[in-house]
């Protein structure tokens, strides 16, 4: 019971926090076409459960920080690069499930994928004729005799670095909440019940960024479902870098390759419909459900780790 009323807390602080900070924005008329004004209020969003966590945590409880995993001492850093190759071949494994699925199969919906340069300067020059935008010559000139696959690499490796700083406070102000502080209330749980529970309530809590638009702007609706699926998919992952690196940094790490190559995909992928094709449609999916299973055969002591002492 005593669980149960921590879990519930958090998930009001959070919840409220977050859906209110959203909620008033959307009555403004913000949506994720916005530009700027979405940009800080879904940043502003990031930080809600941090925030909530430490409230909790701290305030209400006054229990110790150590609880939330921000310590470095005792971190297994194996595991954490271990993580960050984990999260490197996100994107590649996506886009080989739409290669073989679309290319090699004919499934239309998967949509096409070619890594090459001039697939490269046709994406990017589509992105920005999109903005109102054209590429200048020399850019086209330079990116012509760049192969697809070295900026594939360069974008992966540049997405660790922005891990590791712009972005780590953003990821930590997620991560601080649901692999922070919600990960140790859980802790008395089974692995896949808390990768269950913390997928779901992750997934819905981005429900009105979603239905402002985000990641699925014309399917809002069916894209909180698809959402909820998507955390559920990625929470085991984050669960697994939680445990084994013995640090919330583990998921902060995961959490920040993945926003920071997600970019990498619309270069090299185009067409099928945006339900299927996409890094949070079923081709992720897929990609995600086998990634999942690499990791749990490579590491089968994940599963059965002890969070609590």
């Amino acid at each position: 019971m005593l669980t149960d009323k921590r879990v519930r807390s958090l998930l009001l602080l959070t919840f409220g926090s977050t859906w209110l900070l959203a909620g008033i924005a959307a009555a403004f008329g913000v949506r994720a076409s916005s530009g700027i004004t979405y940009m800080v209020t879904a940043a502003a969003c990031m930080l809600m459960p941090a925030l909530s966590a430490i409230v909790q945590q701290r305030l209400i409880e006054r229990r110790p920080w150590g609880e939330l995993g921000l310590s470095f001492k005792g971190m297994n850093w194996r595991m954490l690069g271990f993580t960050a190759l984990v999260g490197m071949a996100i994107i590649p494994t996506m886009l080989l499930v739409i290669h073989l699925l679309a290319d090699l199969f004919g499934m239309t919906a998967f949509g096409q994928v070619s890594i090459t340069s001039e697939r490269l300067l046709l994406q990017l020059q589509a992105l920005m004729e999109a903005a109102g935008r054209t590429l200048p010559q020399g850019t086209i000139d330079k990116l012509a005799s760049v192969p697809g696959w070295l900026v594939l690499v360069g974008g992966l490796i540049s997405s660790v670095f922005a891990a590791c700083t712009v972005n780590l406070l953003f990821m930590l102000g997620e991560e601080l909440g649901w692999r922070g502080y919600l990960y140790h209330a859980t802790g008395n749980w089974s692995t896949m019940r808390r990768v269950l529970f913390t997928g779901v309530v992750w997934g819905l809590w981005h429900a009105p960024l979603i239905l402002m638009g985000h990641n699925y702007p014309d399917h809002p609706v069916a894209g909180v479902f698809l959402m909820v699926v998507f955390c559920v998919l990625l929470a085991y992952l984050f669960d697994w870098t939680r445990t084994r690196v013995q640090a919330v940094w583990g998921p902060c790490l995961l959490h920040g390759i993945i926003n920071g190559s997600a970019g990498l995909f619309a270069l090299f992928a185009w067409g099928g419909h945006p339900l299927v094709s996409s890094p949070t449609g079923v081709a992720g999916f897929i990609a995600l459900v086998m990634l999942c299973a690499v990791v749990f055969i490579l590491d089968r002591r994940a599963g059965s780790a002890n969070v609590l002492p």
